[in-house]
C-alpha cells in the first residue's frame, strides 16, 4: 500500500486524460442564460418593455444620487439589483457574443478547478467588483451600463494566477489543476506579465475612444473591465478549493 502525496494535503488528483473540449456544465448554462435574456429582449419584449427593464436593471451610477428625472421612472428595488443584474444584460448580439467567447475561454479552467457553486459566486463578485469600480469613477454618470464584461475580466484575472503562467504551460496535467502562483510570482512571470499590460493598455485605449472599431463608440465600461480583473486576479485565492501554498518565486 502506498501514500498519495496529494492525498497528505487534501488535494485531489485531476483525471489522467482530458477531453480536447470539456466545457463545464456550469459555463454552458451561464451562456444559455445570457443568450435567452438578450433574445427575449430581442425578439419577445416591446419596445417599451425593453425600456423598463435597461432602466431597472442596468447600474445608472448617477441614480444613487437621484441626480437626474429620469431615477425617479426606476423601481425602488432597481438601485439594489442593478449593480448584479447588469451583468445579465448586452447592447447587441455583438457585445453578446464578444463576452460569450471569452467566457468560454476563461469560464472553462476557472469552473473546472472551483466547480460550479465557487464558480457562480466568484463570477457574481466579480460583476459587483466591476460596477463599484464603474460607479466610483463615474458617480454622476445617468447613462445605463450594461454587460458581463466584469464578470469575464473577473476569470481572466484568476486565471492569469494558475493557468497562463510557466508551471501551468509545463504540466502535463490538464491546465485547471495547475499549482496557484503566488502574486509576486505571477507578476514575475514574463507570460501573466504580459498578458496584465495587454490587457490595461487595451482598456486604456478603449477608454480613450478606441471601443469605435467595435461599433460602441462612448460605449465600453473600461472601469468595470478593470474592477472585474483587479478583483479576479488579487482575491483567487481566496476562492480556490486546492488546499495548497502558492507557489512563490525565488
Amino acid at each position: 500500500m502506498s501514500l498519495d502525496p496529494a492525498s497528505l494535503h487534501g488535494e485531489s488528483r485531476p483525471p489522467r486524460s482530458v477531453a480536447p473540449i470539456n466545457v463545464p456544465a456550469v459555463v454552458l448554462a451561464v451562456l444559455a442564460i445570457l443568450g435567452a435574456i438578450h433574445w427575449l429582449r430581442t425578439s419577445v419584449l416591446s419596445q417599451a418593455d425593453d425600456i423598463w427593464t435597461l432602466l431597472n436593471f442596468a447600474l445608472i451610477p448617477g441614480c444613487y444620487a437621484d441626480l437626474d428625472q429620469v431615477c425617479a421612472l426606476r423601481e425602488p428595488w432597481a438601485n439594489w439589483a442593478s449593480p448584479l443584474s447588469h451583468a445579465f444584460l448586452h447592447g447587441d448580439w455583438m457585445h453578446f457574443g464578444t463576452n460569450a467567447i471569452w467566457l468560454l475561454a476563461f469560464g472553462t479552467p476557472v469552473a473546472r478547478r472551483l466547480g460550479a457553486a465557487r464558480f457562480l459566486v466568484f463570477s457574481a463578485v466579480g460583476a459587483l467588483a466591476g460596477a463599484a469600480l464603474f460607479y466610483v469613477l463615474n458617480p454622476a454618470l445617468v447613462q445605463p451600463m450594461i454587460g458581463a464584461s466584469g464578470v469575464v475580466s473577473a476569470l481572466m484575472g484568476g486565471a492569469a494566477r494558475f493557468a497562463l503562467g510557466s508551471t501551468g504551460r509545463s504540466s502535463s496535467r490538464d491546465v485547471a489543476y495547475a499549482p496557484l502562483l503566488s502574486l509576486r510570482a505571477s507578476l514575475m512571470d514574463r507570460t501573466i506579465l504580459f498578458f496584465i499590460v495587454i490587457f490595461f493598455v487595451t482598456n486604456l485605449a478603449l477608454g480613450s475612444g478606441g471601443g469605435a472599431m467595435f461599433g460602441e463608440p462612448g460605449a465600453i465600461a473600461w472601469e468595470a473591465h478593470v474592477g472585474g480583473f483587479l478583483f479576479g486576479f488579487l482575491s483567487f485565492g481566496l476562492f480556490d478549493p486546492r488546499r495548497q501554498r502558492p507557489i512563490r518565486s525565488v
